[in-house]
């Protein structure tokens, strides 16, 4: 749907089966019904992809059902080729009546009518909670800089191995030097077939 170009290290699933040396492992994509394309995380589950940088490494993932809040309290990037770049701690908190000082972050898409959860950074966290909250728990919550705001509607996970880089700066495909090896290989961009 958004004109996601999908190719080395990434490859369908389904083609797996078929060419399984056309794709790294761990780098398995899938498509919906509705032309979304999924990437699955061994124990966090699906998130829909929306931009994949092959020069910067970053995969750009949602949440499907728009709470990335809800996703991050047990993001577990364990058993995939994805880390973050950047973690900041915040503390979640429920509280009875919403919260209107600047230090708080809202969370709509945990709170409801009796329910309000905040985000709070983690630093600035004193013993002075107040009466109407309790600490849900704390998280780290990855961003794409430091700066970022908390809780944007996207993850951005890199990768760094296989190494393509060099291969995109060279404007070449990336894939395996041969079937039977691991190591990546630039190859002239107009060469398809068995890479």
């Amino acid at each position: 749907e958004n004109n996601i170009l999908i190719r080395f290290p990434f490859q369908l699933e389904d083609e797996g089966d078929r060419y399984p040396y056309c794709g790294y492992p761990g780098f398995s994509l899938t498509c919906t019904n509705d032309s979304k394309t999924v990437l699955t995380l061994p124990y966090s589950g699906a998130f829909y992809v929306r931009r994949i940088d092959y020069l910067g490494h970053h995969i750009q993932v949602y949440d499907p059902h728009h709470c990335l809040p809800n996703r991050l309290l047990s993001l577990n990037l364990s058993g995939s080729p994805f880390v973050t770049e950047f973690l900041t701690n915040y503390t979640l908190l429920s509280c009875s009546t919403p919260n209107l000082g600047s230090q708080f972050t809202p969370v709509d898409c945990l709170s409801n009518s009796t329910h309000f959860v905040s985000a709070i950074p983690s630093l600035s966290f004193t013993n002075s909670l107040p009466q109407s909250c309790h600490v849900i728990r704390n998280i780290s919550v990855p961003v794409t800089t430091s700066y970022q705001e908390i809780f944007s509607e996207d993850l951005q996970l890199t990768w760094s191995s296989p190494d393509c880089r060099y291969c995109e700066l060279l404007d070449s495909m990336c894939g395996f030097e041969s079937r039977n090896s691991n190591h990546v290989h630039c190859f002239p961009s107009h060469q398809t077939g068995n890479y």
